[in-house]
């Protein structure tokens, strides 16, 4: 019988691949490999890159914990709040995620959830990639992404406040305009700014 390993930060159960690399996040390397596997599929179809900052995101959140990285954690629920909470677009998430710099001494301690998503990155896999389903990859996604986040915020109601709170102190400065008129990811600095005014 083949050996069996649980994600840490998921609880995806996978068989043993010695060759699995080793990420340095909460997620065993099998659940690493299967994140790999999705996210060669988004980057070999470019209609599927639509959907790579939530995957990216959703991955983020569902393995929170050591040695996921505070910043990791804090850009992977501030892309599910925008996207999800805001409806901000992946490229939109991305441009707002490469403004908001480094961690700093006073980011949130985000104190992940005891609750575990049902959807993990192998059901994406499963729907989307296994089976060349564009379509299956994209539902999946989606439905992955909210699962993450519902199970954040029914167990950590604050979690939307604490990002908001964090976006703010980032974003918001006293005085300062935002441009007007600029449109598409270009633009999603100052549509936060605006949603945080």
């Amino acid at each position: 019988m083949r050996r069996t390993t649980e994600c840490t930060g998921c609880g995806l159960v996978l068989p043993v691949e010695a060759g699995a690399p080793a990420i340095p996040m909460n997620a065993s390397p099998e659940c690493a490999a299967v994140y790999a596997e999705v996210s060669g599929f988004e980057f070999q179809h470019p209609v599927m890159l639509r959907y790579h900052q939530l995957s990216v995101d959703a991955y983020g959140a569902q393995h929170a914990g050591r040695p996921t990285t505070p910043i990791r954690l804090g850009y992977a629920l501030a892309g599910l709040w925008l996207a999800l909470e805001h409806g901000f677009s992946g490229d939109e998430v991305r441009v707002i995620h490469h403004s908001m710099g480094h961690a700093e001494a006073w980011w949130p301690d985000f104190e992940p959830p005891a609750g575990r998503a049902r959807i993990t990155v192998h059901d994406v896999a499963e729907q989307g990639v296994r089976i060349g389903s564009s379509t299956g990859h994209a539902t999946a996604t989606r439905a992955w992404a909210a699962d993450v986040w519902g199970v954040w915020t029914a167990e950590r109601p604050q979690v939307g406040v604490e990002v908001e709170a964090l976006l703010r102190r980032i974003f918001v400065c006293d005085g300062r305009q935002p441009l007007r008129g600029t449109v598409g990811p270009a633009g999603a600095v100052y549509r936060l700014v605006g949603l945080l005014d």
